[in-house]
This record gives structure tokens, C-alpha cells and sequence, in this order.
């Protein structure tokens, strides 16, 4: 290997160093073959697995920071290819890695690369995620003014510019002013690739969940019975119900932690309704924790079915 990608940069291979080698453990120097590299003046380790999913992601956590305690450099994990929810759960362990020239986690170097004075967001706010996903799905974002866009989203002006903003510092859109000094964000990523490179960041939509004693019509349907709408997979006898925190205060129930009749999830913002049940990319991001394998492959086949 003579380069990996990272943030749309090519970024050179050398050889390890003695000095570094040295103090690596053998049964990594055995498995693995290691490269180093320099970004944003900073020494990195590239890790490529002779053996492709000897190790879990939690195991790679580990073989990570053991491998910086010793090293003091950050370590970083290449694989030629890899399926959505195998990323999701490399992120959720906090593993860099990069995918060929298609997909990089590592957000130390995205951050010293894209941000000098801004603090590097780690998270979307809901306002920003409900935006991205609007975009991908419903409505196209690209080129409207935020009065434009404040006329159909279900958040104010200052709250959008905060969006865009994040966005931007991020890299998944572009902010500018147009002749009239109105903002316009700008998104010229296709829209696959904007999701995946968002991934990283974009987090659970359910604030809460519980349950009710009563089964109700109310609220849009989430959870596995939306999955089975998309999907193969069979759904509940009653479907999971989903509200914002509002919407929910105003039914005038009350949520027990106690298994009941009636699930109910509260998100951190209004669920992309799509024929009365929850957007697909929005489900995927609630149910990606799930580790039923009937689940998991449904999640990754209603994605691949996508028309993005």
C-alpha cells in the first residue's frame, strides 16, 4: 500500500519505524501489517489485518489503546470493505478506521483539518439531523435560503443557521452568501455518500422509551413493525408508537418504565413520516444497536433497497 484516503485527502504510507516496532507486542507485528503516516502534523499508525474479523470491534478497541499507551500515537484500522452496521459498531467502540477510499473515521485529523478556533462537534444536534435527513429523503436542502427552508422545517431561523453551521464545520455542506447577503447552504455530495459520511455522527433519534396500558392509534409507528413495513421481517401485534416530547404531554398519558401493552418512544425530534410510519434512514439509526441478527441483515437490505 502506498496511500489511504482521509476527508477527500490522499495521505502517503511509509515504512514502520524501528523505534516504533520495537515496542509493538509480537502477535500484533504477526497479524497485522503496519504502516505510518503524517497528517495535521501528527504521526498516526495504519493497522491492516492479515486475517479479516479475527477480532470484534471491542477486542480492536482494546488492541488500540494498548497500542497508544505503548506508542503514544493513535492507531487506525484499514479494510478494503465493510457493511453499514459493521461501521455503526466500529464507531460506537470509538475504533479510526478507514474503508478503502470510500469511508474514514478518524475525527481527531478530520477536526485539525477542517476546524482551527471551532471545537469539533461530535454529535449532530436533533435540529441538524432532523435537516440532513429531511434533505436526504424528503426535500433538498441545496441552495434554498434559510427563510425558505424555515417555511417547511419545524424549527426557527437562528436554530437553522446553528444547523447549517454544524454541517459546515463537518464538511457535509458548504455556507455562502448569495447577491441579495441571504444565506444559502450548499450540498453537493450524492446523496449516499453524504449519508455515509455523516454516519459517524448522527445518533439515536429516541430520547425515551416506555410503555403505556392501552393500545393507541396516535403517533407515527417506529420500531420493528416500521422495520417489517420496509423489510421481510415480521412485525408486532401492536406497533410501536412514536412522539416528540410535545406531542406526547398533549395525549395526556403517562409513560411507565414497566413492560406494558402499548411501546412508545419519545424522540429528540418530529419522526420524517413516510406513509405513516417513521423515515427508513431515521429506524435505521433506533434500531442499529440491535443485535438480533433477523434485524441487523433487514436494517442493511432496506438500506441497500434505497433510492437515494
Amino acid at each position: 500500500m502506498d496511500n489511504i484516503k482521509i476527508a477527500g485527502k490522499k495521505v502517503g504510507l511509509e515504512p514502520l519505524s524501528p523505534e516504533i516496532r520495537k515496542k509493538l507486542w509480537l502477535g500484533l507485528l504477526a497479524d497485522s501489517d503496519i504502516f505510518q503516516f503524517a497528517m495535521n502534523n501528527r504521526i498516526l499508525l495504519l493497522i491492516v489485518q492479515k486475517e479479516r474479523g479475527k477480532y470484534s470491534p471491542l477486542q480492536l478497541s482494546k488492541i488500540a489503546h494498548r497500542i497508544e499507551n505503548i506508542t503514544q500515537f493513535n492507531a487506525v484500522f484499514y479494510f478494503e470493505n465493510m457493511a453499514t452496521y459493521e461501521r455503526d459498531r466500529m464507531v460506537d467502540k470509538g475504533v479510526y478506521f478507514v474503508v478503502g477510499d470510500k469511508f474514514a473515521f478518524v475525527p481527531t485529523l478530520i477536526a485539525n483539518r477542517r476546524l482551527s478556533k471551532t471545537e469539533m462537534p461530535t454529535q449532530l444536534l436533533p435540529s441538524t439531523q432532523y435537516l440532513l435527513l429531511l434533505h436526504l429523503q424528503v426535500r433538498s436542502i441545496d441552495g434554498l435560503t434559510l427563510k425558505e427552508i424555515e417555511k417547511f422545517a419545524p424549527y426557527q431561523y437562528a436554530t437553522l443557521a446553528k444547523s447549517i453551521q454544524q454541517l459546515t464545520a463537518l464538511g457535509l455542506a458548504e455556507f455562502s452568501l448569495d447577491g441579495t447577503r441571504s444565506k444559502k447552504p450548499h450540498v453537493t455530495t450524492n446523496k449516499r455518500e453524504l449519508w455515509e459520511k455523516a454516519l459517524p455522527y448522527l445518533t439515536n433519534p429516541i430520547k425515551e422509551s416506555g410503555y403505556i396500558a392501552q393500545p393507541i392509534s396516535k403517533g407515527i409507528i417506529g420500531g420493528i413493525d416500521a422495520l417489517s413495513h420496509y423489510s421481510m421481517l415480521v412485525g408486532e401485534n401492536i406497533p410501536t408508537r412514536v412522539f416528540t416530547q410535545n406531542e406526547f404531554k398533549e395525549s395526556g398519558e403517562i409513560l411507565s418504565r414497566y413492560e406494558d401493552v402499548q411501546r412508545v418512544e419519545i424522540w429528540k425530534y418530529p419522526p420524517l413520516s413516510d406513509g405513516g410510519y417513521v423515515d427508513r434512514l431515521s429506524l435505521h439509526l433506533s434500531l442499529r444497536d440491535d443485535r438480533d441478527p433477523r434485524v441487523e441483515k433487514e436494517l442493511e437490505t432496506m438500506l441497500n433497497e434505497m433510492l437515494w
